[in-house]
């Protein structure tokens, strides 16, 4: 279920070989408002990256495209973010997407460049077409990003959907993605996020009143931590997959690092089932020792209870938290420092 939309940190050299190409795929650049313009269309496994520019960081325009095929089912921007749903009918897409900058590509980025491409679910092994129910989805990364990939997977078990992005270790990435209720439930209804196959709480998730969800993901230092670095690119490049899929049990600590006597956040959430009100008891080990600590977390309207923690008279090293719930279980860690 994965294929590879265009890798931003190639298109300059694209550009050098390519110039404006005529239309071949069903999608065609018609207008957008507050001055921006098309500055490049380039062609992508037979799809096409429409290159925008004119528009300052900050600002939004919305943008007008024309289809002589069936509407697209994924919209995706790189360097922007989608200020409301797309809509298609009639052979018209419109979009409005605000420039967010930081994806450095194309001609003249100094002036606010980023780019939109449209396509569709990606098609499961075994199936003859992309899954339905994924349509409307909407991907926006913006940030200290070099290239990103459409990426997804669907197991016996449950469904995921997302993108894996690089940057240069430091940088800062920023990952948004809307789906319609549909998509939501396909994905398993109480969403969760996964950073590097790991569930992380603290990701934002948003269900709205009329089903749909709306995930924010801030990620304000690339590390490579649990994370995977190409041999084929600059060893200073870090990879993150971020995927939304069905939630699991999952608990974790707000910063991965803590001096002693600070305070960091401890948050658990439930499972795709569970009940309001319901008290989730938290241990917490020192290598191979259990520590006095006594946290209880209490599951709101959301299935998701924190609280703060205080790193005192724990020992320097690795701090373990352990919660069970439903006959699930899991751990978070942290490192303890001087």
């Amino acid at each position: 279920m994965r294929r590879t939309p265009p890798l931003p940190l190639l298109i300059t050299t694209f550009l050098s070989v390519f110039s404006i190409v005529e239309a071949r795929a069903a999608i065609s650049f018609v207008s957008g408002t507050n001055s921006a313009t098309l500055s490049a269309v380039i062609e992508d496994g037979g799809e096409k990256v429409f290159i925008i520019d004119g528009i300052a960081e900050g600002e939004s325009t919305t943008l007008t495209f024309s289809t002589d095929s069936t509407c697209p089912g994924v919209a995706m921007a790189g360097g922007a973010e989608f200020a409301a749903a797309f809509t298609c009918s009639g052979g018209v897409i419109t979009t409005t997407i605000v420039d967010r900058g930081g994806l450095s590509f194309g001609p003249g980025p100094e002036t606010g460049t980023f780019y939109v491409q449209f396509s569709d679910p990606p098609t499961p092994p075994g199936q003859s077409g992309s899954v339905a129910a994924l349509a409307g989805i909407q991907l926006a990364v913006f940030g200290s990003i070099s290239r990103w990939d459409l990426d997804g997977d669907i197991t016996p078990s449950g469904a995921t959907f997302g993108v894996e992005l690089s940057g240069q270790e430091g940088g800062e990435a920023h990952f948004r993605m809307d789906l319609p209720q549909a998509a939501a439930e396909f994905l398993g209804g109480v969403l969760g996020v996964f950073i590097g196959g790991k569930p992380d709480p603290f990701a934002t998730v948003a269900n709205n009143q009329d089903g749909s969800v709306s995930i924010d993901v801030d990620i304000p230092k690339l590390t490579s931590s649990g994370s995977v670095v190409s041999s084929q690119a600059s060893p200073a490049l870090v990879t993150k997959k971020i995927t939304a899929g069905k939630r699991a049990l999952n608990v974790g600590f707000e910063k991965p690092v803590v001096k002693l006597g600070q305070s960091t956040i401890v948050k658990v959430c439930a499972g795709a089932e569970f009940k309001s009100g319901d008290k989730i008891p938290a241990k917490f080990t020192s290598g191979k020792r259990q520590l006095s600590v006594k946290k209880t977390f209490t599951l709101d309207s959301a299935g998701c209870g924190q609280s703060s923690l205080k790193v005192k008279s724990i020992p320097v090293g690795t701090l373990k938290v352990a919660v069970s719930y439903k006959g699930k279980r899991a751990t978070g860690a942290l490192k303890v420092t001087r």
